[in-house]
């Protein structure tokens, strides 16, 4: 898992889902696009599993932590959660 600094004024107390083009750069220094926002890392990998809002878009998740979660480690947890 990747870590980003901090922007001002990032509320880390939700996971945010975001989508972003498969070209871009997580450490790219523009703007992070609007994100869902999420109660849970569950909750957030459960709608980037079932849901398809940015068409090609990848999903990149945000925990509450602070650490960036990329398309195949959201797949990942995905797999782990339906094999219980």
């Amino acid at each position: 898992m990747e870590k980003r600094p901090d922007q001002p004024g990032a509320d880390h107390a939700t996971a945010r889902l975001q989508y972003w083009p498969a070209s871009h750069d997580v450490h790219a220094p523009d703007h992070w696009p609007d994100s869902y926002e999420f109660d849970t890392v569950e909750d957030a990998v459960a709608f980037a599993m079932t849901q398809s809002p940015s068409g090609r878009d990848l999903a990149w998740l945000r925990t509450p932590e602070g650490e960036i979660l990329k398309a195949g480690q959201i797949r990942r947890l995905w797999e782990l959660r339906q094999s219980h």
